[in-house]
């Protein structure tokens, strides 16, 4: 009766590999934001997004899609805010085309 004992090491080794990747995606999402908050204060003002943003975006661009990521409106990007992508870059989902069937 190894095998049982095999498939559950298996699917262990996979839960733990999972909660890792969880956990270093969290860690990452932490360090872009104080990246971004160069002040500390919990938040990113559109001073800082400009200032992070700077050679990845045009600086003309910048003001838009801050404002786009600012959900409630209160100048500041949260962390969540920052996870937002741009409507110009979220992927399009193609046309739906007509079913070819002939009715009878």
């Amino acid at each position: 009766m190894k095998t049982p004992l095999i498939l559950a090491a298996v699917l262990c080794s996979f839960a733990v590999s999972a909660f890792a990747d969880e956990k270093t995606a969290q860690e990452r999402l932490d360090q872009t934001f104080k990246n971004f908050d160069t002040n500390g204060d919990g938040s990113i003002s559109l001073e800082e997004y400009k200032a992070g943003m700077a050679g990845n975006m045009s600086p003309a661009r910048v003001p838009k899609v801050f404002k786009e990521k600012d959900r409630n409106g209160d100048g500041q990007l949260s962390k969540e805010e920052l996870l937002i992508v741009p409507q110009d870059q979220q992927p399009q989902k193609p046309a739906a085309t007509p079913d070819k069937k002939k009715s009878k």
